[in-house]
């Protein structure tokens, strides 16, 4: 099920001087690794990219034989990526910063006509680090909850709801904060979120597997989520999230389409390397602390390096490991469709991680 790459040279994957895996060790470790987090955690399906630059050091599918009895796993296959979608929507907001279309530290109310009277004050920066104390509009703990038509309707019915906080004062992860987002880019653009995002991220990339699908049941390349009950895997419920919910995770996606999206990222190619790298900064809270967001990428340091990236359902994440140069960064796709035991997407890329020659 693996393919692993050969490699001109063999040498120890490090973040300065050689740049390759030695695939003798690096590349088996991973393989195996991914045959462990099966057995431990029960995960039905995996795939594994990690790149250096432009650069497919490893990329690999790993399956459960439950799994492969009804399914087929390809290097190929589309994922659901969940919140991992929520990058997109930020590496666009970035370029119309970078373009001067807007401004960060201005209010979103400034371009986007409709918010409550109560949001008027809330900058930009404070939506896309989920720092805005707007409330959520989906209510989990409702039946047959009914979503609004359009993202005008739903802020029309969360007007009556409080904000939580002051802007800047705490984190709080909701949704909501990127329908405002994409409510922005639309008005600044005149564009469709969705045809936004294919003209200046999926199309220049040649991302022609990162889709927005109505019926994802019905594509033959989509991989399920599942859960596992008594020895069986179960397929997991589908939320009927409305069509303006892709901000914030609506996209399914392969291995090979995000690795190039991350790439393109970390190597300016989407945004300059320059001002990329203090819109990477971590977003700082009202007292001073900082937070785990930078400009809505999660963001870490871990012994001497940064980590930039994103968690998906809590089931896959990707990452941008570097020291001070993005340029010289290495990147990690992790997709995953269930678990048994609930283990977080972190920990399992944090055990890829370390994994590597790093």
């Amino acid at each position: 099920m693996f393919r692993i790459i050969t490699q001109v040279s063999l040498c120890v994957l490090t973040l300065s001087g050689c740049n390759f895996f030695d695939e003798r060790s690096d590349a088996e470790k991973l393989k195996v690794l991914l045959a462990q987090h099966e057995q431990q955690h029960q995960i039905p399906a995996q795939g594994l990219l990690v790149l250096h630059k432009d650069k497919e050091l490893f990329k690999g599918v790993h399956s459960s034989e439950l799994f492969k009895k009804e399914h087929l796993l390809t290097e190929d296959s589309l994922f659901p990526i969940h919140s991992i979608s929520k990058l997109f929507a930020s590496i666009l907001v970035l370029q119309f910063a970078q373009e001067q279309k807007i401004s960060l530290d201005k209010p979103a109310s400034l371009y986007v006509r409709g918010l409550p009277r109560h949001w008027h004050n809330i900058p930009i920066s404070a939506f896309l680090n989920h720092a805005s104390g707007v409330p959520e509009y989906f209510d989990r703990e409702v039946n047959n909850f009914a979503f609004a038509a359009d993202k005008k309707g739903t802020f029309e019915q969360l007007k009556a709801k409080p904000v939580r906080f002051a802007p800047g004062a705490k984190i709080r992860y909701t949704q909501t904060n990127y329908l405002v987002l994409a409510a922005l880019l639309e008005s600044v653009s005149g564009l469709s979120y969705e045809a936004l995002v294919e003209q200046r991220i999926f199309n220049p990339l040649a991302m022609k597997n990162t889709l927005r699908l109505k019926d994802p049941k019905n594509h033959p390349n989509v991989i399920k989520t599942y859960h596992v009950n008594a020895g069986k895997l179960v397929e997991s419920e589908v939320i009927q999230w409305p069509n303006y919910s892709v901000v914030h995770g609506g996209y399914y996606s392969s291995l090979e389409d995000i690795g190039r999206f991350l790439s393109a990222v970390a190597s300016g190619r989407l945004i300059k390397q320059a001002q990329l790298q203090e819109y990477f900064q971590p977003y700082r809270l009202r007292d001073g602390n900082i937070s785990y967001f930078a400009s809505g990428w999660d963001y870490g340091r871990n012994w001497q390096f940064q980590e930039l990236g994103h968690d998906g359902g809590a089931l896959s994440r990707v990452r941008i490991l570097y020291k001070d140069n993005l340029g010289d960064a290495y990147i990690i796709v992790y997709f995953t469709n269930g678990n048994s035991d609930g283990i977080w997407s972190r920990d399992l890329v944090d055990a890829v991680q370390s994994s590597l020659s790093l």
